[in-house]
């Protein structure tokens, strides 16, 4: 199998600028009707599988049976969030307080997913057990019902098994012919493609990352044809990050193919987009899903902004292709 696709580098470009269940249950017991003093009651509670169960003893008079009313709730333990976040193309990984990917997945099936889509409304699917995907490699994944959208070369959603918040901030799609940003990928190519690269834009997505009130901008521009093949030296793919930090813009690349040389077409090629934006792991952060294209295949990677220092950080990656 040859290699699927070359991890993309990022550099900072300065631009200056001026069991505890808890559980509701009732218990009655039934008392002798003479004018004895009632005896103080004793409770004791069992649990068995999905069941809890109390048993409520009040004493009465000796001459009388103990009466005993029993009380059996039965409780859903709650589904447990896992934040297995995946893909049509594949399986990105899950978070257990730490970025995990593996075939060792913490699912059985029958788990609840949010299905985020950039700026559109959240969506709800099913996934399935563990199954073996992406014929012949046969790598582990799920499926879900209803299928979550886009197809398994261009992944414009992606499934999140959690019940928390996945887009803590808004994320907005702004016109992908606003000038600043026309601009700015101007001066990002110039020097990386000759001649001077014809400027389009694909995305232009602008969102609080980190919900610190400072806003990032991600953009996507691309002229490699969807058919690949027909790709030119001095076509290009780029995703990029654009954040303010301490009064200049910085920039991080986040994805990169340009067309050097068409010998070589096939090892250089990919096209690249934002497939989601959003919070993977539950700590109020949003991550970025970057979604790769390649010649007979395609890849995910998701970058989380660590800090002003380090900028984002390429945590999870998968793929299927050849």
């Amino acid at each position: 199998m040859s290699r699927l696709y070359q991890r993309p580098r990022w550099q900072w470009v300065t631009v200056a600028v001026p069991v505890l269940l808890l559980v509701s249950c009732s218990s009655t017991a039934e008392t002798d009707s003479s004018t004895a003093p009632p005896a103080p009651s004793t409770t004791t509670t069992s649990v068995t599988g999905g069941s809890v169960t109390s048993t409520t003893t009040t004493p009465v008079a000796s001459t009388e049976p103990a009466t005993t009313t029993t009380t059996t709730t039965t409780t859903t333990a709650p589904q447990l969030d896992t934040y297995l976040v995946a893909g049509n193309t594949c399986l990105l990984g899950w978070w257990d307080g730490d970025w995990q990917a593996g075939e060792d997945l913490p699912v059985s099936g029958a788990e609840q997913y949010q299905v985020v889509r950039l700026d559109e409304p959240i969506g709800t699917t099913e996934g399935s057990g563990p199954g073996l995907h992406c014929d012949p490699l046969d790598l582990v994944s799920v499926e879900f019902d209803p299928p979550i959208p886009g197809d398994f070369l261009e992944v414009d959603a992606l499934a999140i098994q959690t019940q928390g918040a996945v887009r803590p901030h808004p994320v907005e799609m702004l016109g992908t012919s606003t000038p600043a940003y026309m601009e700015a990928t101007a001066e990002l190519l110039e020097g990386r493609v000759a001649p001077v690269p014809i400027i389009n834009l694909t995305q232009v997505i602008r969102t609080d990352l980190e919900g610190d009130g400072i806003e990032e901008v991600i953009v996507s521009a691309s002229t490699i044809p969807d058919d690949l093949l027909s790709a030119q030296v001095g076509d290009y793919s780029i995703v990029y990050l654009r954040k303010l930090i301490e009064g200049e813009v910085q920039t991080a690349i986040l994805g990169e193919s340009i067309v050097q040389d068409l010998d070589k077409l096939l090892q250089e090629l990919a096209i690249f987009e934002v497939a989601a934006v959003a919070d993977l792991n539950g700590d109020g952060k949003m991550e970025i899903v970057v979604n790769g294209t390649v010649w007979e295949g395609a890849f995910l990677q998701a970058w989380e902004y660590v800090d002003d220092d380090l900028g984002p950080v390429d945590v999870l990656s998968c793929g299927c292709g050849s």
